[in-house]
């Protein structure tokens, strides 16, 4: 009997094992791979980029940890490796996605993979959906700094629209303000940079008028939207608000609770700052291999019994249907 509300967790990672034991074919001039123990990272200069541990590829191991977390569904995706995959390569990760997929077809939610500017990309996507099953895809926060509003974004929202699949959007490996930005030591640029993508990419999404060319998008932005559920009413005073139906735009934005530091207080307020039906879970697994304390911070906020179904996993449900 299929489970009426299942626990659905909207931020989960993992990248083919191709991929994972050889990255470097994947990388650009000045970008390094340094190995460790358990895992690799990415770097350049003295900034990482990207962090695998080798937990990454297995997927029965997820399956395991879901299981003892209480999580029934876990959405699947890339995170920052995909700025690193062209046309390909994001080919290869779908046919690996769907094989592991039908492995485990009651657990995951494939997300399709696809570099979105590319002019190949449209077609992958519909053979991801269409072909595959996939419920949505996934796509980063800028592409070598090309935000999301910007109109060569149309044609694959266009594609997306039509599909009628949902957007989740993940940070991308170095944020799009030029350097010195005063991101670049201290990891900052990851821990914070990261979150300021985040929220810029939704206040232009909701001021430039692409939620209105594309009336049936709907984004799910990583890690509480950055900072964008604490700012959001700032937005009321730039002039390019004037008109527009802000609020209206929110119904179609939605954050996931990823990575497991936040507490039950800020849970709290990310709902009231951004409606109940707009947050769903996350865990940011295996970056943050705390699944049980996911899903315990969402149980203990002080948020309605209601709002804990949405978002452990009813609004996902619909998101992902």
């Amino acid at each position: 009997m299929k489970k009426t509300n299942p626990v659905i967790d909207a931020h989960h990672h993992w990248i083919p094992e191709e991929h994972y034991r050889h990255p470097e074919p994947h990388l650009r001039p000045g970008d390094q791979v340094v190995r460790e123990s358990d895992g690799f990272h990415v770097v350049r200069g003295n900034m990482k980029l990207f962090s695998a541990s080798a937990l990454v590829t297995q997927i029965d191991e997820h399956v395991k940890a879901m299981d003892q977390a209480g999580i029934d569904q876990s959405v699947l995706h890339i995170g920052v490796w995909l700025d690193w995959m062209d046309i390909k390569a994001s080919r290869f990760i779908n046919d690996a996605m769907a094989e592991i997929t039908a492995r485990h077809p009651k657990r995951i939610i494939p997300l399709a993979h696809v570099p979105p500017l590319d002019s190949e990309a449209r077609d992958e996507l519909r053979r991801a959906v269409l072909q595959l099953g996939f419920k949505g895809v996934g796509i980063n926060a800028h592409v070598e700094g090309i935000l999301l509003d910007d109109q060569r974004f149309d044609p694959f929202y266009k594609t997306v629209a039509d599909l009628e699949v949902p957007i989740v959007v993940h940070p991308a490996a170095e944020i799009s303000l030029p350097r010195p930005n005063g991101l670049e030591q201290y990891d900052l640029s990851r821990n914070f940079g990261r979150a300021f993508d985040t929220s810029i990419n939704i206040a232009h999404l909701m001021l430039s008028g692409t939620l209105d060319r594309f009336p049936h998008l709907r984004f799910v932005f990583s890690h509480l939207g950055g900072a964008f559920f604490a700012l959001k009413n700032r937005l009321k005073s730039s002039p390019a608000a004037r008109g527009r139906s802000l609020e209206r735009y929110l119904e179609r934005i939605f954050v996931d609770t990823a990575p497991p530091f936040w507490g039950p207080e800020e849970i709290r307020f990310a709902v009231q700052m951004m409606g109940e039906e707009q947050v769903v879970l996350g865990s940011d697994f295996p970056r943050f291999p705390l699944l049980e304390k996911t899903v315990g911070t969402v149980k203990n906020a002080k948020i309605s019994a209601g709002a804990k179904k949405m978002i452990l996993g009813r609004t996902a449900s619909r998101l992902f249907r």
